[in-house]
């Protein structure tokens, strides 16, 4: 078996795990159960899940492997962008509409009406 990917989390060897099921890939994940503890310090041969393919289907499992990464990659760039508009319409929402928000100050309020 060659080693093929590294996934990033859970949803990631996930989402791997069926599109290689799909492809009918047969693969095996090292750590599969045990990396999911995550005692200590990350390690890569203690830990880390990888997934691991048969030599044969290698290069056509990179191939499925390498759309998924290229088009998370692409949207990942895509949501981290934010125009300075959007930049200053959080600050100023946060600015202007914090007196709407209930908080301490309303609970105060209502305990001096309650003793009255």
């Amino acid at each position: 078996m060659k080693k093929l990917y590294i996934p990033e989390n859970e949803a990631e060897l996930a989402v791997i795990k069926s599109l290689l099921d799909g492809e009918r890939i047969h693969y095996f994940v090292h750590n599969d159960h045990f990396g999911s503890l995550e005692v200590g310090p990350s390690i890569p041969l203690y830990n880390a899940k990888t997934i691991m393919v048969e030599e044969d289907q290698y290069d056509w499992a990179l191939a499925v492997i390498n759309s998924f990464v290229t088009s998370k990659k692409a949207s990942k760039a895509q949501e981290a962008r934010y125009s300075l508009t959007d930049k200053i319409r959080v600050i100023l929402e946060g600015l202007l509409f914090t007196w709407f928000m209930p908080g301490q100050r309303w609970r105060k309020r209502d305990k001096a009406d309650s003793h009255k």
